[in-house]
């Protein structure tokens, strides 16, 4: 892979997974939690997004294969999703598609894990992208180059949500909202180009 494809698919993955509209949900399920349990949480959500992202990487192609499910039409299946994501973001909103009621009011210290790594983070979007990426490129070095970029992006959750009180108390809602909205644009642009790809290769376009 090229240093600008591993650029822009870290970027992508890392706004996917989004570990910044992460932060309300994960101060919300920790409320009245002491600091260094905080940060336990934090660290082990990052993890987990890690450990998901990787196995992903591996395991999501031949499953697809194994369940008869063509790639593009992945693909296309993955763009609609992202694009949705995408539009929740712009609104600056968390994707229902990400959690549900139930998820968000769970407080045992499985939060870590579930809802906060999956599917708050390492949602439809990003698992769906992680799949098209691993099928692209294929190589054995292809692999392990995703699979770093999914470790850097789990560290750097794991990193926002380890800090996520004084984050939010320097970016603010406004801050938040802003960031949350620039990315909504950019990953809006990424899911026509994947969803392009898919009619593509269903041979529509």
């Amino acid at each position: 892979m090229k240093v600008t494809l591993i650029i822009n698919y870290f970027v992508t993955l890392f706004m996917l997974c989004s570990p910044l509209t992460a932060i309300p949900v994960f101060l919300s399920l920790t409320q009245g939690r002491e600091k260094k349990h905080r940060q336990k949480i934090g660290f082990w959500s990052g993890l987990a997004v890690a450990v998901i992202l990787i196995i992903t990487t591996w395991i999501g192609a031949p499953l697809l294969a194994f369940l008869g499910i063509r790639i593009p039409a992945f693909q296309c299946a993955g763009g609609i999703i992202v694009f949705l994501l995408a539009l929740s973001m712009l609104n600056a909103q968390i994707s229902p598609m990400r959690h549900s009621e139930e998820e968000t009011k769970i407080k045992a210290p499985s939060v870590s894990v579930v809802p906060l790594a999956i599917p708050v983070m390492a949602g439809p979007g990003a698992l769906s992208s992680v799949i098209v990426a691993s099928n692209t490129y294929t190589s054995l070095a292809d692999h392990i180059i995703l699979s770093i970029c999914g470790i850097g992006v789990g560290a750097m959750a794991a990193v926002l949500l380890c800090f996520a009180v004084p984050v939010e108390r320097k970016l603010g809602s406004s801050g938040l909202n802003i960031v949350t909205r620039i990315g909504g644009l950019i990953l809006a642009a990424l899911a026509i180009e994947i969803f392009v790809q898919g009619l593509e290769g269903l041979k529509v376009l």
